[in-house]
């Protein structure tokens, strides 16, 4: 009987210990199990992650079409908003006077009233109207972070651009405003970074330049890039006859895949400086009459050089955006280029 009970009590010891260990292999299991869930799904979210990453636009460019359209006046007005990857904003001259609404609504949709970055190529009123109009509004909540800028002196405009003068004065002064928090007096070579954004600035405004288009080719022309897609866009301003020669010296530096045509796609620089951009896309920020040349006797009876910079386009081969249809958006991604109306 005694060895009856040792015998059955070393059995449930047996049957205990093996129970216990398969208890102990099933949950090594689940907890394998679970591992490899936990880093299947991480992995999952990491690669998920990366193709959101790669599918956003690296940087969106808005050609404001504003007053050029008929039915907004039909008149010359240039003006750019810029949202970079991670949506900083950036704006290019602005536009006419007129165009404060169309630029502020842009401003507080985009960057719900903050400019992280404003450029000036030159202080006349088709540039920059709307931003001394935003400026001198008391109402109108909109926050310069940074403004950058290279202009001569009132001395200077006042002598060498008095057509322009009424306007480079308001610039100038407003230029203290308190809605601009930061203002940067560009230099050339200098390199500015705004987020995935490079900006390089290539000309500054040069007061010895007084035998020309003074106040137009007094511009300063930089060039923006999206250094994770390495696709980019120059702004020529009003660039004219001394600016080719000038951007001239370093052609290596104005290759870009879209360019601002100067001074609205006619009487700006030389063929030669757009044989160095090689652009894919050409953007005419212009109204219909003057990208005809059509100043309302037929098509191109007018004194302007519109038809002949458009033959360059053709040329190139390359894609018109032209402001007088409306706004159009240019997108940079790792597809390449897209352009949206």
């Amino acid at each position: 009987m005694k060895e009856q009970i040792e015998t059955n009590i070393d059995y449930n010891n047996h049957f205990n210990r093996g129970t216990k260990m398969k208890k102990k292999e099933f949950f090594s299991k689940v907890i394998v199990f679970v591992l490899l869930c936990f880093v299947l799904f991480s992995l999952l979210y990491i690669q998920r992650k990366n193709y959101i990453e790669d599918s956003k636009d690296s940087m969106k460019i808005y050609v404001i079409g504003g007053s050029t359209l008929q039915e907004y006046g039909g008149v010359i007005s240039c003006g750019y908003v810029i949202t970079t990857k991670n949506n900083e904003l950036i704006v290019v001259d602005g536009g006419i006077d007129a165009d404060k609404l169309f630029l502020e609504e842009y401003i507080k949709r985009l960057g719900n009233g903050t400019v992280s970055h404003w450029y000036i190529t030159h202080p006349h009123q088709d540039h920059v109207g709307a931003l001394i109009q935003i400026l001198e509004d008391d109402n109108c909540d909109i926050t310069i972070e940074n403004l950058y800028y290279s202009f001569n002196s009132l001395e200077w405009y006042k002598e060498y651009d008095k057509r322009g003068f009424e306007t480079e004065e308001k610039m100038l002064s407003l230029l203290d405003s308190k809605k601009i928090k930061n203002k940067i007096s560009c230099e050339k070579n200098q390199e500015i970074y705004m987020d995935n954004v490079k900006c390089d600035i290539l000309k500054i405004a040069d007061s010895e330049m007084i035998n020309t288009d003074n106040g137009n080719d007094s511009s300063m022309c930089f060039k923006m890039t999206a250094t994770d897609v390495n696709k980019s866009i120059i702004f020529l301003g009003d660039a004219y006859y001394y600016s080719s020669i000038e951007l001239l010296k370093n052609p290596q530096k104005l290759k870009a895949d879209v360019v601002q045509m100067a001074h609205h796609g006619q009487n700006g620089v030389s063929k030669d400086v757009y044989i160095a951009i090689a652009p894919e896309i050409c953007c005419f920020n212009c109204p219909a009459w003057l990208y005809n040349n059509n100043p309302g006797s037929g098509y191109n009876t007018g004194r302007w050089q519109s038809i002949e910079v458009q033959s360059w386009v053709q040329e190139f081969r390359a894609q018109s955006v032209l402001s007088f249809l409306g706004d159009r958006i240019i997108k940079f991604n790792q597809n390449g280029i897209e352009i949206e109306a």
